[in-house]
């Protein structure tokens, strides 16, 4: 359970651990407790220092990161912060220790080349519809199904499966003005062939 929590009974330690934590492994197992996360903070617990890190996440998630490797995700972990690459965008996610949630830059938009060794030198901007993540799973998540919609979006693919209702949404602005577009262009040839029906028009 992503929310499990696990404290030591019969301790002075006020102190709770995420699964995966290493002094998990110190706690003898007959003194292990699992709760809830609000039930941990409604008894009085406070978030272990070790597990409150972007590291502990790099580090427990190994299974997340290998599994969007073979997606065509590229990373690079850099002082605590994980970069990502994808095929049209790059994005930086940073652990937030007071709301215990991972933060989603995205790099801004130029007409620079992007020098993946060096990612912590580009500009980002906080991604507004997505500004937190629970975990690394739940940002790359989210990344792979934003950038799969713009790929696909800039190659002309018409998208008809989407991941949220925000890029349902988008499509169907995007499909609107597409059809725009095209009654503007039929009506600009229709004058152009025939000049008398400028006198019709009320612009």
């Amino acid at each position: 359970m992503r929310n499990e929590r696990i404290v030591s009974l019969g301790t002075n330690s006020f102190i709770y651990h995420k699964q995966g934590c290493r002094y998990v492994l110190r706690i003898k197992r007959k003194n292990r407790m699992h709760l809830s996360k609000r039930a941990a903070e409604d008894m009085g617990y406070r978030l272990c220092k070790c597990c409150n890190s972007m590291n502990h996440h790099y580090a427990t998630e190994r299974k997340s990161l290998a599994l969007y490797r073979e997606k065509k995700l590229e990373f690079n972990y850099i002082e605590g912060s994980l970069f990502v690459k994808s095929e049209v965008g790059c994005w930086k996610l940073v652990y937030v220790r007071r709301e215990d949630k991972i933060a989603i830059y995205h790099r801004s938009r130029t007409d620079k080349l992007l020098d993946f060794t060096q990612p912590q030198y580009e500009i980002y901007h906080r991604q507004k519809d997505k500004m937190y993540a629970s975990g690394i799973a739940s940002a790359l998540h989210y990344i792979y199904e934003h950038d799969k919609y713009r790929a696909a979006v800039e190659r002309g693919e018409k998208i008809m499966k989407f991941s949220n209702e925000k890029y349902r949404r988008r499509e169907t602005k995007v499909q609107w003005r597409r059809q725009c577009r095209r009654i503007d262009s039929l009506f600009k040839t229709l004058e152009e062939e025939n000049p008398e029906y400028k006198k019709l028009s009320f612009c």
